[in-house]
């Protein structure tokens, strides 16, 4: 046999074991696609499309988005830098030395709250060693003024930092079924620490703001994923779950039944639902629900009265137009066709097999 068709021959068993072992590692349990949003409603639509024998086309995904929050310049009473000189001898007097220099004139949101605050805290005292002139009156209406404005300073952080930015953006990862727990912990410790700090600016508490949480709080937001990617479940889950309800309200008269008779079809389809939704598509709705249930009042609070006011209402309000009333009420418009069908059919309960 020449060494040429012998090469060959061992080249094609080569490729012909690595393909098998590719396919063998594709079967493990750990090589399977994950469970998250897309797998279970692409998989549980194609069964039923495959059952029913009629193309089913899923809905483009078009969610919606974190606006651009506009950023209005606060008025400001400056401090000059000989005024501060005089003031060498209050610790107010080093915050706002530092503020005035460049660092602190191009500070990141969190940074000029943290201005803001650690000044209203300060001023107080720092004025009460001053005598009665033009100084003294400039730090009180300085004063006064960051007082009126310090929620507005908060909910510029809520809007213009990025690690919140980052953790409100719907892009393509979404949650996965049975491990929606990972990441909540500190999600729910970020959003509680700065609803803290929002209701002690809210009762003007101004001594009981620890400004050294400000940026803890916001880097616990900045390494957790699991909010984006719930924006993303929620809203997909609702879309999809809306184009499959009318896809099965179009093809009623298709799979409906003789009074109190099944035949084959209709018992698998049922299995389909029952394997298929019930046991995968309901369960990981379910368990989207409880973190709903758990992050929707403090985000509703936080948020509230910020340009992402809307967007957080959208997400995880209760009036009838918020995404999580539309989900559930395409889940009982869903379960009630099932029930219509199962009951026409007069179907046993279905057995292991699909």
């Amino acid at each position: 046999m020449p060494q040429t068709h012998i090469r060959r021959t061992t080249k094609g068993l080569l490729m012909l074991c690595l393909l098998l072992l590719l396919c063998l590692l594709l079967w493990l349990p750990g090589c399977q696609r994950a469970k998250d949003v897309d797998y279970l409603w692409q998989d549980y639509s194609q069964r039923l499309a495959h059952v029913i024998d009629q193309p089913y086309s899923p809905p483009e995904f078009k969610p919606m988005q974190l606006g651009k929050a506009d950023r209005q310049e606060q008025a400001s009473i400056t401090i000059s830098i000989l005024d501060t000189l005089s003031l060498g001898h209050c610790p107010l007097g080093r915050l706002i030395a530092d503020h005035n220099s460049t660092l602190g004139k191009v500070a990141p949101p969190s940074q000029q709250l943290i201005y803001q605050i650690s000044f209203i805290q300060l001023a107080p005292a720092c004025i009460d060693t001053l005598d009665e002139g033009e100084l003294k009156t400039k730090l009180t209406q300085a004063l006064q003024q960051k007082q009126a404005d310090a929620m507005t300073y908060f909910n510029r952080v809520l809007t213009g930092d990025k690690s919140i930015t980052k953790s409100l953006f719907i892009g393509y990862d979404s949650l996965v079924l049975d491990e929606m727990r990972a990441g909540r912990f500190e999600l729910e410790s970020s959003i509680g620490q700065l609803l803290s700090i929002k209701g002690h600016i809210k009762q003007r508490q101004w001594q009981q703001i620890d400004t050294a949480q400000i940026e803890p709080a916001l880097a616990l937001m900045a390494h957790q994923t699991l909010l984006q990617r719930y924006l993303r479940s929620l809203a997909y889950s609702q879309a999809q779950l809306v184009a499959l309800n009318d896809y099965l309200q179009r093809h009623s008269a298709s799979v409906a039944c003789r009074p109190n008779h099944a035949n084959r079809k209709q018992e698998i389809l049922q299995n389909v639902f029952h394997k298929y939704y019930l046991a995968q598509t309901q369960a990981y709705l379910s368990q989207l629900n409880q973190l709903h249930y758990r992050l929707s009042e403090p985000l509703l609070a936080l948020f509230a009265g910020s340009n992402h006011q809307a967007f957080i209402e959208h997400y995880f309000g209760e009036q009838p137009g918020a995404l999580p009333e539309q989900l559930k009420s395409q889940m009982r418009r869903h379960v009630k066709w099932w029930q219509a069908f199962r009951e026409s059919c007069n179907i046993p309960p279905p057995n292991s097999s699909t």
